[in-house]
This record gives C-alpha cells, sequence and structure tokens, in this order.
C-alpha cells in the first residue's frame, strides 16, 4: 500500500461495520410424538425452519422451556389420549392442548397457526365430494374429541390467533402403523393363505400420504397472503380417491398375497353391524372381540417371533367409513398452488406395505420379513 495511502487511513479511519445479528427462522411443533411430527418436523427443516418442540403435560398445556417468540409458526398436531379414559376427560384434554397452543401462537406473535385436525369431524358426508363447509356431525367418541379440540383453536382465532386448519384424510406412509395399515394384520390370522378373498367394490375410500400432509403444512406456513389462509380450513387428500377393493388388491400383492374370490357386498350385514356399533356398548361389544384377537395375536406372536406387528382390531371409526363412501373436495387447497406428490395412492402403497413388513409391522408370505404361516 503507498504510503500516502496508509497515511490517509491513520487520518481518517473507517467507521466500525455495524453488527448485524442472524434472526433464527423457527417453528414450534407441539403434540404427541410419532411419524406425523417427524414427517412435518422434516418438511419444516427443509423449508428453512429450525424446529422446536413443545411436549404436551398430562393436563394439556404445552411445556415450553425456550422463549416462544419470534417463532414464525405453531403447528399443533394433536394429541393422544389413553382409549381408556372416559369420552368427556380425553375430549377435555385435548380441547384444552389446542387452545393452550393457540394461545400460545397469539401471545408469541406468530404469523402462521397450523391445527391438523381430521376430515373425520364431518362425520358421514352429506354431499359428495364433502366440501369444508358441509355440516360437522361426528359419529364415534374419537370424531367427537377431534371436533372438541379444533372448535378450542377457532375459539382462540375469534380472540386473535392466525389460524389455519388442516384436515387430512386417511393418512398411510412410513412409520404408521395404525388405521387402515393396521386391519392388515387380520391376514396373518387366516390360517397360511396365499389367496386372500376380497369384496367386489367396497366404499370410495380418500388416503393422503403422510409425506403430502407434511408439505401441505409447509405449504400454509410460507403462504404469502394472510387473507388466503388465516381463518380458513382445507381438505388434505389425494387427486384420486378409489374403492376400497382396488387399494386392498395392491396392498395384498405388495405383502406376497394373491387376491382371491371377490366377495358380494352385503349393505344388509353392513346395516346390522352399524345397529350393533350405536347401539351396544364398546364394553360389550368390541372389548370382546378385541380380546380375543389380541388373544389370538399373541399366541401366533410366541410360535413366530413377530413380536413388533401389532394385533389386529376392530374399531368403531373403521365400521362407519366402511358404511358410506368418503372423499373430499381438495380444490380449496390446490388453489394455493399446492400439488400432492403422491396423488394416487395405490402407486405409492407398495412401498409403504413393503416397509413395514420388512420391519415385522405386517404380515407377508416373502421371506426375510413377518415369517409366513
Amino acid at each position: 500500500m503507498p504510503r500516502r495511502a496508509r497515511r490517509a487511513r491513520r487520518l481518517f479511519p473507517e467507521p466500525p461495520r455495524p453488527y448485524t445479528r442472524r434472526v433464527e427462522r423457527f417453528a414450534i411443533l407441539t403434540g404427541s410424538p410419532g411419524a406425523i411430527p417427524d414427517a412435518v418436523a422434516a418438511a419444516l427443516g427443509r423449508a428453512g425452519l429450525s424446529v422446536r418442540h413443545a411436549p404436551i403435560a398430562p393436563d394439556g398445556r404445552p411445556r415450553l422451556e425456550i422463549d416462544a417468540r419470534g417463532a414464525e409458526a405453531v403447528v399443533h398436531l394433536g394429541v393422544r389420549t389413553p382409549r381408556d379414559l372416559d369420552e368427556r376427560s380425553r375430549a377435555r384434554i385435548e380441547a384444552a392442548a389446542a387452545g393452550a397452543v393457540a394461545a400460545l401462537a397469539r401471545e408469541a406473535g406468530a404469523r402462521r397457526l397450523v391445527h391438523v385436525s381430521t376430515a373425520a369431524v364431518y362425520g358421514t358426508p352429506r354431499n359428495l365430494p364433502c366440501r369444508e363447509g358441509e355440516l360437522k356431525a361426528p359419529r364415534t367418541a374419537l370424531e367427537r374429541i377431534r371436533w372438541r379440540a379444533e372448535q378450542a383453536s377457532w375459539a382462540e382465532f375469534r380472540r386473535g390467533a392466525p389460524l389455519t386448519v388442516l384436515r387430512p384424510t386417511i393418512l398411510y406412509g412410513p412409520g404408521l402403523t395404525g388405521g387402515p395399515v393396521r386391519a392388515l394384520t387380520f391376514f396373518a390370522l387366516l390360517g397360511g393363505r396365499q389367496r386372500i378373498p376380497i369384496i367386489r367394490r367396497g366404499p370410495v375410500a380418500h388416503l393422503v400420504h403422510v409425506e403430502d400432509l407434511a408439505r401441505a403444512v409447509v405449504h400454509v406456513v410460507q403462504h404469502p397472503d394472510d387473507r388466503d389462509v388465516v381463518g380458513r380450513a382445507f381438505n388434505v387428500g389425494d387427486e384420486a380417491p378409489l374403492p376400497l377393493a382396488e387399494h386392498l388388491a395392491v396392498a395384498l400383492a405388495a405383502l406376497g398375497f394373491t387376491p382371491g374370490r371377490v366377495l358380494p357386498t352385503l349393505p344388509r350385514l353392513t346395516a346390522a353391524l352399524l345397529w350393533l356399533v350405536r347401539h351396544v356398548p364398546d364394553r360389550a361389544l368390541l372389548g370382546p372381540v378385541n380380546g380375543r384377537l389380541e388373544r389370538a395375536w399373541r399366541r401366533l406372536a410366541a410360535r413366530t417371533g413377530a413380536t413388533e406387528a401389532r394385533a389386529p382390531r376392530v374399531e368403531r371409526e373403521a365400521i362407519h367409513w366402511m358404511s358410506a363412501d368418503h372423499y373430499y373436495d381438495t380444490s380449496r387447497l390446490a388453489a394455493l398452488g399446492f400439488q400432492a406428490l403422491h396423488p394416487l395412492s395405490t402407486e405409492a402403497i407398495p412401498e409403504t406395505i413393503r416397509a413395514l413388513a420388512a420391519g415385522r409391522f405386517l404380515p407377508s408370505s416373502r421371506p426375510g420379513a413377518l415369517p409366513a404361516w
């Protein structure tokens, strides 16, 4: 550096550069642990948001050990309460959790509050495809509890919480072992049959991959216009609702079974089962049935070492979903530019089923997974 320049620098030093602090973008994730929170956390991370988890205390309140101020979004994924707890207590806990999380988002100044509810709050759809504004008529204790929790969030919205509600249809995907996937364990109790009879058509079911639900959460969190998302609910499903028989045939093939004889649909039998479900308490009907299934599964697991798989179970919700078509209008979310990564469930189900069978969560006729019987 020339002498004159060095002298000028000594006489007129450069002013200090202003200190710029890097602001971290983060989201707060609340709810019971599991595959859904894991998928949502991964999707938020890919979008550039760090995730801070706020577990839910037994009283339904979020236990937040970090400062929530400055959170860009708060995402509530619901709370799993014990099935043996009475409906009123479960509803109180889950509604308290939803309300407390919404109040947290409002007080923290979050730009978005996303409550992941369920399409089951509609009950049996009165119009198909079912739109977000349809009457909410939940049929079972679980559906009523989920609706109570969503109502608690809407109450906080009226107090200023920036609420957006997502109502996913039937979920499937890696790590999810309940719902329709758990029903596949019934085939392990059929005495080694390779050909499994299936129904002719069955009700139309609307599924959504857990990865697409996570992407939908990120989509509404990042949407630039509050007017499009705040104070609104969105159905989340794939692009092609299909009859149950098509889903079942694909799942059986992935497990190594062969779809066998086609069974006729029996509307009178379904109606009789529904009558029993509606009028007979669980302790007198489904409780004994599920007890026998669990004992049979334990004997089978002890003989084959299939300790990782979950016993088959008959759920009230499943019988209701078997009684009618359930598919939903997802055009509201699509109008925001959202596109499902897995638009057709029959293309994504085989990979999911094979992964669960390899993890010994499902029966399989293939070697190396659950032993064939």
